[in-house]
C-alpha cells in the first residue's frame, strides 16, 4: 500500500535512499529540485556546488537527456518509470518520449547460487532434482527476473524465467519513495491538470506489481496462446504448467532470429517483407478483434522461426480495449484517410474527454491543420507515426485526457510501424489499418450486433422504469423535509431570473408527472369506480397518458432550448 502525498517513512533504507537520489539530481544539474526534497525531509545536503567540467558538460546535454541519464543512474525501478513514461505521449511531449525509449533495463546477474535457492522455493526442489539439465549461465537478465535454459526430464527444451530475491520488497519501498516525490512534484510545481506524477506512480505502481507476478504473465501468455493457436502465422511459445509458479515461468524454448537482424534472417530463406506485414497483423488482430493486446510489439519482443512464423515474447504488460476505444481508433484511422477532422473531435466528445474549459473551435483548427498536410495523398505515403504524434501534441496542448489503454495502444501501433518499416520500407501501417477499421464499423450494423444493442438499450429502458416511482417518491420526500437542493452555477447574472424561472417550471412539471405516474401505478391494480363513470383502472390509464404527453413536451421543451 503506498502512503499518502508526502507521508515519509524515516527508515534508515529510505534515509539512504533518499540522499542518494539527492546526490544524483544535484549530479545532472537538478540542484533546486534536491534542495526542495532536503527542506522537505530536514536532510543536510551541503553547499558545495558542481565542479565547472561537470557543468560544462551538462551545458552541452538536453533536459530531457539529463533526466534519462538520472534515471538510469538511480537504478531498475527509475528506469521502469521512464519506460512507462515513453508509452505516454499524451503527456509528455516527444523529444521526452523518445529519450526515454533509450532506457535500457540490463543489470548484473543473480549469483547462480541465489537462483538455485529461488526456484526451490518456488517449486519445492532443486533445479537438478527438477530437470534433466539447467544451464547455470543466465540468457537474459532484467531487474525483475532473469532467464535460463534448461531442459525437462520428457526432453522438452524450455526457457526458465526467475523472479529475482527480494525484488517485491525493493519495488514497495521504491514505490514509497517515488510517491513521496511525485507529492512533492505535484504539491509545488505547477503542472498540466491532465499531468497528475502521483495518479502517475500508482499507475506505474499497479503495472509493475502485475509485471512482478509470473503467474499474471503466464495468464496473459495462456491468453495468447488462445488467440492465435489457429493462426499459422504466429507461434506463441507453449507453456509447461507443472515448472510455474508465482515466481517462476517455464515455456518452451524458441530457436529463432531477432527481427532487426536483417542480413540473418535473408541468409536463413526468410522474407523481411512478409515479417513485416505479418507482424502488423498480429498486432491489429489483437486490437480490433480481441481487444486484449501485447503492449510493446518492438523487436526485442519477437523471434523470427522457419516459414517466417513470428513468435512474441513477454506478455507481462498487456492492454485491455473497450469498444468505445476501438471505436475512437476507427475514428481516428477513418479522419487520417479522409481529412476530416470532425470525425475525431466527435469520437472525443462522444467519450466525454473534451470538459467545458476545452476551445472546441480552436482544438477542431489544430487538428484539421494536421490533416489538411496529409489531404489527397496516396495511402502509403501517410506516414501514420507521424501524424499521431502530432495529434497527441494537440491532445496535450489542450489538456484533453486519453483513456490510458487507447494511449498505450496508438503508441503500440506507432511501435510495430516502426517495426515494419525496418523491414520493409515501403511498408505503410494505415493500408493495413483501414480494412480492419471498416470492418469494425460493419460489426457494429450486423443485425445479430444491432439486436443486441436493442435488447440493451430495452434493460436500460426497462431498469429506467422500474426504478422512476422510487426515485420520483425519494425525490418527493426531499421536497416535503425541505432538503431538496439545486446547485446553480451561471456566469451571466442578467439571465439568472430566467433561468431559475426555467429550472422551477420545469421541476414543478417533473413532479407532476412524478406523481401523475405514481397515483397511476396505485389506481391501475385496484377495482371499483368513481362516481359509477369511470373506473380506477381507466383513471390509472389516463394518468399513465397525460404522464407521458408532459414528458414528451418537457423532453422537446428541453432539446429545443439546446440546455442539457
Amino acid at each position: 500500500m503506498l502512503n499518502p502525498i508526502f507521508g515519509v517513512k524515516r527508515t534508515y533504507t529510505h534515509l539512504v535512499r533518499y540522499r542518494h537520489i539527492m546526490a544524483v539530481l544535484i549530479k545532472y544539474g537538478f540542484e533546486e529540485i534536491a534542495g526542495i526534497f532536503a527542506r522537505r525531509l530536514k536532510i543536510g545536503i551541503g553547499s558545495k556546488g558542481l565542479p565547472s567540467a561537470q557543468k560544462r558538460t551538462l551545458a552541452t546535454r538536453t533536459l530531457a537527456q539529463r533526466v534519462r541519464l538520472a534515471m538510469e543512474e538511480l537504478g531498475p525501478t527509475f528506469i521502469k518509470l521512464g519506460q512507462l513514461l515513453s508509452t505516454r505521449p499524451d503527456l509528455l511531449s516527444d523529444e521526452y518520449v523518445q529519450e526515454f525509449e533509450h532506457l535500457q533495463d540490463q543489470v548484473t546477474p543473480e549469483q547462480y547460487e541465489t537462483i538455485r535457492q529461488q526456484i526451490a522455493g518456488q517449486l519445492g526442489a532443486f533445479p537438478e532434482d527438477i530437470f534433466e539439465s539447467f544451464d547455470p549461465v543466465p540468457i537474459a537478465a532484467a531487474s525483475i527476473a532473469q532467464v535460463h535454459r534448461a531442459r525437462t526430464k520428457d526432453g522438452d527444451e524450455v526457457v526458465v524465467k526467475i523472479r529475482r530475491l527480494n525484488i517485491v520488497k525493493t519495488l514497495q519501498t521504491e514505490m514509497e519513495i517515488l510517491e513521496d516525490i511525485a507529492g512533492l512534484v505535484k504539491s509545488r510545481m505547477h503542472s498540466p491538470k491532465t499531468f497528475d506524477p502521483v495518479r502517475m506512480v500508482r499507475e506505474f505502481s499497479e503495472a509493475v506489481t502485475k509485471e512482478v507476478d509470473l503467474a499474471n504473465e503466464r495468464r496473459n501468455q495462456q491468453r495468447f496462446i488462445q488467440n492465435f493457436e489457429d493462426d499459422t502465422t504466429v507461434h506463441v511459445p507453449r507453456i509447461f504448467e507443472a515448472y510455474c509458479s508465482e515466481g517462476v515461468l517455464t515455456m518452451e524454448y524458441i530457436d529463432g532470429i531477432k527481427p532487426n537482424h536483417i542480413q540473418r534472417l535473408e541468409s536463413a530463406g526468410l522474407d523481411p517483407k512478409i515479417i513485416a506485414r505479418r507482424g502488423a497483423d498480429f498486432v491489429l488482430k489483437q486490437i480490433f478483434d480481441y481487444g486484449f493486446f501485447h503492449c510493446d510489439p518492438h523487436p526485442g519482443n519477437f523471434l523470427v522461426i522457419g516459414d517466417n512464423v513470428l513468435a512474441p515474447l513477454d506478455f507481462g504488460q498487456v492492454g485491455r480495449l473497450t469498444q468505445q476505444d476501438r471505436m475512437l481508433l476507427q475514428y481516428f484511422v477513418l479522419s487520417i484517410v479522409d481529412g476530416d477532422a470532425s470525425k475525431i473531435v466527435t469520437a472525443l466528445e462522444r467519450a466525454q474527454m473534451l470538459d467545458d474549459d476545452t476551445d472546441i473551435t480552436e482544438f477542431s483548427r489544430d487538428v484539421e491543420d494536421i490533416l489538411a498536410t496529409y489531404y489527397n495523398l496516396p495511402l502509403k505515403d501517410i506516414p501514420f507515426g507521424q501524424v499521431i504524434r502530432h495529434i497527441f501534441d494537440v491532445i496535450r496542448r489542450h489538456q484533453v485526457e486519453a483513456p490510458r489503454d487507447f494511449t498505450l495502444m496508438l503508441k503500440c501501433l506507432m511501435t510495430i510501424e516502426s517495426f515494419a518499416t525496418d523491414l520493409d520500407k515501403d511498408f505503410q501501417i494505415i493500408e493495413s489499418l483501414k480494412p480492419y477499421a471498416h470492418k469494425f464499423s460493419l460489426e457494429d450494423i450486423r443485425p445479430e450486433n444491432l439486436f443486441r444493442q436493442i435488447r440493451k438499450a430495452t434493460r436500460s429502458a426497462g431498469e429506467l422504469a422500474a426504478r422512476f416511482p422510487e426515485d420520483a417518491g425519494a425525490i418527493i420526500q426531499k421536497f416535503r423535509r425541505g432538503k431538496f437542493k439545486i446547485h446553480v452555477q451561471h456566469e451571466h447574472l442578467e439571465e439568472l431570473e430566467q433561468t431559475l424561472d426555467n429550472s422551477s417550471n420545469r421541476i414543478a412539471f417533473a413532479v407532476i408527472i412524478a406523481a401523475l405516474l405514481i397515483g397511476s401505478s396505485l389506481l391501475v391494480p385496484q377495482a371499483g369506480d368513481v362516481l359509477g363513470l369511470v373506473s380506477l383502472q381507466t383513471l390509472g390509464v389516463l394518468g399513465y397518458v397525460t404522464a407521458m404527453a408532459m414528458g414528451l413536451w418537457l423532453v422537446v421543451s428541453i432539446i429545443r432550448s439546446r440546455r442539457f
